[in-house]
């Protein structure tokens, strides 16, 4: 005779969110059902992990997006950007990155915004960087480490560079679309992760 099974008894919770035993039970409405279901097929996760992966994005929501985009003042910037870029998409019914009008109107518009809120003084470099100017230029003599690193155009094109050289390896063959689907949530996990969710973003869709 099968005995009655023991509360927290059967098959145990594997996968992301593994060791689960409290249960929690609420409605909701079919439009939020759908929606919870259909990132659950995209992402191949349980509906249980979508919905825990959610509440816990509630929780945790403030300092991912610190982790991710930086201090205030960066992610103001953040802010800023998405503010403009929206507008013109607006205006224009066009996606910035699919239209050279909007994508000219959008770069006038940063321009103007940063230098709205910059410090715009005597340019002087940074002490960082020239010690670490000074530390490569030892390394390497026959280099001229300081012409880059000491102009603020150069310096940022350099790092813009960087950048998108880890975008380039992302769009080679098999390096994003084999990592599947990635969620504005799963975005702020890491660097790898916001980098792969910037490039399969700007890389579906038609334009509008």
């Amino acid at each position: 005779m099968t005995g009655k099974r023991e509360p927290g008894a059967g098959r145990k919770p594997d996968g992301e969110f593994s060791g689960k035993s409290a249960v929690f039970s609420t409605r909701i409405t079919p439009d939020l059902r759908a929606l919870l279901e259909k990132e659950s097929k995209q992402t191949g996760k349980s509906l249980s992990q979508i919905v825990e992966r959610r509440l816990r994005d509630s929780f945790d929501h403030p300092d991912r997006w610190k982790r991710a985009l930086g201090a205030e003042h960066v992610r103001a910037l953040a802010y800023v950007v998405a503010k403009i870029a929206t507008s013109l998409e607006i205006r224009t019914g066009r996606h910035w990155h699919k239209d050279a009008f909007t994508g000219s109107a959008l770069k006038a518009a940063l321009n103007i915004a940063i230098h709205y809120f910059g410090s715009w003084g005597e340019v002087r470099v940074p002490d960082r960087l020239e010690e670490q100017a000074a530390r490569m230029q030892a390394a390497s003599p026959g280099a001229d480490f300081g012409k880059f690193m000491k102009d603020p155009a150069d310096f940022g094109a350099h790092r813009a560079n960087e950048f998108l050289a880890g975008i380039e390896f992302l769009e080679r063959p098999n390096n994003i679309r084999r990592h599947g689907f990635i969620s504005d949530s799963e975005a702020f996990q890491s660097d790898e992760a916001l980098a792969k969710f910037i490039v399969g973003t700007l890389q579906q869709g038609d334009e509008q």
